[in-house]
């Protein structure tokens, strides 16, 4: 788990190359454990006590923080996301499916959950360069 966020963060701009699905998952279950707290703190302010002044600076303060957050995992989550793809065997412009309403982010991660392929290509340069 620690190797693949550790890796998530080196490879943050990387757009080639595969990740495999453990990898990528546990990318996606370690953002979700850091941004659950923080989003339950804000959907708690906005369900309290919807008008009271301190209530509406917590809430701007976890806006700015979420903002924040959003932005530095970004750019490193769309490149794991267009590795995942990659490894699965799909065309690297699959991940703009997610912007079909409804079906396109099922249809996404239906294409991330699915099992590695092999590249034929890939395998036959590695046994040319064995039998050289």
């Amino acid at each position: 788990m620690f190797n693949a966020y550790k890796n998530f963060w080196k490879g943050y701009v990387n757009f080639t190359g595969r990740s495999t699905r453990s990898e990528y998952w546990w990318i996606y279950f370690t953002n979700l454990l850091i941004c659950l707290p923080a989003y339950t703190k804000y959907h708690a302010a906005v369900s309290t006590r919807p008008y009271n002044m301190e209530a509406i600076r917590s809430l701007q303060a976890m806006s700015g923080f979420y903002f924040f957050l959003a932005a530095i995992l970004m750019l490193p989550s769309i490149a794991v996301t267009v590795r995942r793809l990659r490894d699965a065997g799909f065309h690297w412009a699959f991940i703009f499916i997610a912007l079909v309403p409804i079906v396109g982010p099922i249809a996404l991660i239906v294409m991330l959950a699915w099992p590695s392929k092999k590249d034929e290509d890939t395998d036959t340069e590695e046994q040319d360069q064995i039998t050289a």
